[in-house]
């Protein structure tokens, strides 16, 4: 068994008996965003708030925010 699905087991095997399928899929979506999250912050794969800011700007010609 590959190291997502223990991963996804594991977060399984921590809701509650009365968990509804729902709540049970959010779950794993929102550990996979998060764990996504970690690793682009150990990678650096970030940016700042300015450049956040700036990108918007470049999208959205009336994006202003101060």
């Amino acid at each position: 068994m590959n190291n997502e699905k223990r991963k996804n087991l594991a977060t399984i095997n921590t809701l509650s008996k009365n968990t509804t399928c729902n709540n049970a899929i959010y779950t794993l979506y929102l550990h996979s965003k998060l764990q996504k999250s970690k690793e682009d912050i150990k990678n650096n794969k970030v940016m700042t708030i300015e450049e956040s800011k700036e990108r918007l700007k470049k999208k959205y010609a009336n994006f202003n925010v101060q």
